[in-house]
């Protein structure tokens, strides 16, 4: 999950209170980085490694990290960063308290991995200045993000709350060589799927690493299956608090919601010992059957297939005025169970919304529904599409080939292959039964290129494709 908020200047202490002093406050087997430099935008200003509290101040200030001069006009801006927080699944920040030292680092590890990946799409496809005048000012490319990453462990409640802080300095290099302030409006409106890009990340590292198995909530989107709602309900003190100060108001609106946060959130405890929260961690774990706790990591994995049903209803909840590139993106993060990495994602969206990939922040174009969401038919004939880029060419090529067919032969009705059933094959003209006949050979090297669930689908339909 992704929350953007915007830093003021004065906000920015939040962040530079951590440098050198976030390690302390967790036990070494829960330890997490202090602030790291990210992003390509550093790569230019010489920024690497550790961050340190002079060089971040000049950036929040937008003046050179290294020389101290002005970067940009002197003119005051109210916004001197973005907080881009990446949160992890309640559930899987839940395994840093069941676990040993290598249980925690394969969280924390799939966790930073999936950060730098959303962070990478965020550059390439919302990192955008803006230029030009009146009607004319348009979004152009930049150098990418000046940033700096500061990770933690711990909610404000002592709950496990595995989530990184990405706070990105309100300044690029555009591609026309001047140096500005962002155009906000591409982070915005780009979070949902850096947001839906990061899950889909963390579930694909942690079902290859661990073999968890994952379900969906209507509020808390995809989690790891079997954990005990008893051990759930132990770790989630934070929740509780908002809970009940919204129980108290008598309200459930999002607004509401955020007022119950601002309300309830206490100041962090500094002095809290790494040994007093692996003792408070170890004694809530104790509510639950040990075996439960267990089953986290061993649940088998799913199949790598994209449920349809939940990607049509994601995009069928668009703007009438139709479909971008960014919600082919998030639609397909949320429709894999398993979760898949960024790579794969961005690779399949690019068959379904081609043509796009030199947008950048508010300027990608919008598209009809219909252009991204496979008529019944094809997946009753086909299955759902593979998750992998390399499989969304095998299965648009039988889709093309069943739609010439059916077009060329005048078949409307909504049904399975090819619109014609056993008994009618007898019927057909010779050139009509070759067409069906080559048809269907396209479809079963398809199903047999694709694998898996689609295999399972040629064995139980073969001898009727070989029949027809």
């Amino acid at each position: 999950m992704l929350f953007v908020a915007r830093v003021t200047d004065h906000g920015a202490s939040y962040y530079l209170d951590d440098l050198g002093d976030e390690l302390r406050r967790v036990a070494p087997e829960h330890a997490v980085e202090g602030g790291r430099w990210i992003g390509r935008g550093t790569e230019g200003l010489g920024l690497a490694g550790a961050v340190d509290g002079p060089a971040m101040r000049a950036l929040l200030s937008a003046c050179h990290p290294r020389t101290g001069h002005a970067i940009t006009p002197t003119q005051r801006r109210v916004v001197a960063a973005f907080d881009l927080t990446f949160a992890a699944p309640k559930r899987v920040s839940l395994l840093l308290s069941l676990g040993d030292n290598a249980l925690t680092n394969q969280v924390l590890s799939a966790h930073r991995e999936a950060v730098h990946a959303a962070v990478g799409h965020l550059e390439q496809r919302a990192w955008a200045v803006r230029r030009g005048s009146g009607d004319e000012r348009a979004p152009i490319a930049t150098g990418g993000m000046i940033a700096a990453r500061f990770t933690h462990c711990l909610s404000r409640a002592g709950d496990p709350h595995v989530h990184t802080h990405v706070v990105a300095a309100n300044l690029a290099h555009g591609a026309d060589g001047r140096w500005s302030a962002l155009d906000s409006r591409g982070l915005f409106a780009h979070a949902r799927a850096a947001g839906a890009l990061y899950d889909a990340h963390v579930r694909a590292e942690l079902t290859d690493r661990l073999g968890l198995s994952w379900s969906w909530g209507e509020r808390r989107g995809w989690d790891v299956a079997g954990a005990d709602p008893v051990l759930v309900a132990a770790f989630s003190n934070r929740s509780a608090e908002i809970r009940q100060e919204l129980a108290a108001r008598g309200t459930s609106s999002m607004r509401s919601r955020h007022v119950a946060w601002a309300v309830t959130r206490d100041p962090k405890d500094r002095d809290a010992t790494g040994a007093d929260v692996a003792a408070n961690w170890t004694r809530r774990a104790s509510v639950a059957p040990r075996w439960r706790i267990e089953q986290l990591a061993q649940a088998p994995s799913v199949g790598e297939r994209v449920d349809e049903y939940r990607f049509q209803a994601a995009i069928e909840a668009c703007p009438p005025s139709g479909v971008c590139r960014r919600d082919v993106v998030a639609a397909w993060s949320d429709a894999v169970a398993r979760g898949a990495r960024v790579s794969e994602i961005e690779g399949a969206s690019d068959h379904w919304v081609p043509g796009d990939k030199g947008s950048v922040g508010v300027a990608e174009p919008r598209h009809a529904p219909g252009t991204c969401v496979p008529a019944q038919h094809l997946i009753r004939t086909l299955g759902p599409r593979p998750v992998a880029a390399d499989g969304q060419q095998v299965w648009q090529r039988a889709a093309a080939a069943i739609d010439h067919y059916r077009q060329r032969w005048g078949i409307e009705r909504d049904t399975r292959l090819l619109g014609v059933d056993r008994d009618q094959l007898a019927g057909l003209s010779h050139r009509r039964l070759a067409d069906h006949l080559e048809v269907s050979r396209t479809v079963r090297e398809a199903l047999v290129s694709m694998g898996g669930e689609a295999r399972a689908r040629l064995e139980h339909d073969g001898l009727a494709l070989e029949r027809r």
